[in-house]
């Protein structure tokens, strides 16, 4: 990418548009939480934006909708671990967005470390056991099959596009 100003600006627009998406867009999954496609929007940024950029985008854009949605702030300080762990699965490095093998595998393992880790939060928070297992399915194990596929739908797009090319 061209120059730090760039970067920050792009940062700052990936967060905006991955908060916009998380408040706006977003299934009730039937047991008071609900499915989004977020994460999907962060693996995005995190193809395509270098860290430590990545990193503030996928601890900024989740975390500010827990801490602008009602009953949301408990999630805070697990989302702000979580979403950049996720991130950290990417690169931003290759001449497309699934042009390296890092970044088809990725999203599967991002999907693994957000189920596995709000898995924990639920225990945490919700007591024990039972509260990770309920939070599973239809929840965490859905929203992480639906951000991995819409992640492919838009990096198949992005990629068309040459997106790229205006990230180096």
């Amino acid at each position: 990418m061209r120059n730090h100003t760039h970067k920050l600006v792009m940062s700052a627009t990936f967060i905006a548009i991955i908060f916009l998406s998380i408040f706006f867009i977003r299934v009730p999954n039937g047991f008071g939480g609900f499915i989004h496609f977020g994460d999907s929007l962060i693996f995005i940024s995190a193809s395509l934006m270098p860290l430590p950029f990545n990193i503030f985008i996928a601890a900024l854009g989740p975390g500010l909708f827990n801490l602008a949605a009602e009953g949301g702030q408990v999630w805070f300080p697990f989302t702000i671990v979580i979403k950049p762990l996720m991130a950290l699965c990417f690169t931003s490095n290759g001449d497309s967005i699934l042009g390296t093998v890092r970044n088809r595998v990725a999203p599967f393992i991002a999907a693994g470390i957000n189920t596995g880790l709000y898995f924990m939060a639920n225990m945490i928070l919700w007591g024990g056991w039972p509260a990770g297992v309920a939070a599973l399915w239809p929840g965490l194990v859905v929203q992480g099959v639906g951000s991995v596929i819409f992640f492919f739908v838009i990096a198949f797009a992005l990629d068309e596009l040459k997106i790229k090319k205006m990230f180096r």
